[in-house]
Order: C-alpha cells, then structure tokens, then sequence
C-alpha cells in the first residue's frame, strides 16, 4: 500500500509571470535553469506526481514582481477553484515595508491562503542574494 502524502512546497507558473524566467540568463543559487524557462501547468504537476501518494498540495509563492503579490494568490486561487488543486496557498508579501498589514489584508480575501512568506536568502555571493543584507532575517522592523 502506498503512503499518502501531502506536498508541503510545490511550484507551478506560466512563464509570462515570472520575471526572472523571461529575462536574461543569470548565475542562480540553484544553478542552470534552462529546463524550466517555459510554462509549468498545473496540469502537468499532477502528471509528474500521479503514482507518488501525494494526495494534497501547498503552493509557494514563485517570485512574481512584488507589485504582481496579489495577482498571484489570485491566480492560484482560480488554478485551485478550476481543478481541486493546490489544497492552500503561500503567498508574498514585503515585509520590509514600515506597515506589512494592507498587504496581508489584501491577501485575506482568498480561502486558500495559509501564509506569506518573504525570501531571505544570505550568500556571500551577491548574485545569489534574496535578502539586502545578512541582518535582515532579525531586522525587528
């Protein structure tokens, strides 16, 4: 029998929404991204996971522009209305802002949402960089 499981942290995007799969090569913490510079569908997520257990899935956000934070969890919500998928949402939002709150009020709206989340990432080299500076994980602000 298999074991049923959740998917914690899955991805899915339409290319034309993520900025850094459109613009040009960049070196990337995660290194070449060639195979994945192209539409990765909802549709095609179950496929990859059909026979795995996986059974319920929480999407996290992709890196839209920050402007576009909402379009996303919107996006996600109607992907998730239309095909019973994702089972929750994590979406952004920019917590360095003086008052995080008419962000995470907008994000409200849609059932599906559980959690934002803001990338952090540290490294010594700046090209793979997420956060301004080492300290901003303990920034109080």
């Amino acid at each position: 029998m298999m074991q049923k499981a959740i998917d914690a942290h899955f991805h899915i995007w339409r290319q034309k929404d993520q900025p850094w799969l459109v613009g040009p090569m960049v070196p990337r913490i995660f290194g070449p991204y060639e195979p994945i510079r192209r539409d990765y569908p909802i549709t095609e997520f179950l496929e990859d996971q059909k026979g795995s257990g996986v059974e319920k899935a929480v999407y996290v956000q992709t890196n839209w522009a920050k402007e576009d934070f909402e379009k996303e969890v919107a996006f996600l919500q109607k992907t998730a209305e239309e095909t019973g998928w994702p089972h929750a949402i994590v979406g952004y939002a920019d917590m360095t802002v003086d008052d995080v709150r008419p962000q995470i009020d907008r994000l409200m709206k849609y059932p599906l949402l559980r959690g934002v989340r803001m990338q952090l990432h540290w490294h010594e080299t700046p090209a793979f960089r997420f956060a301004a500076s080492a300290e901003q994980v303990i920034d109080p602000k």
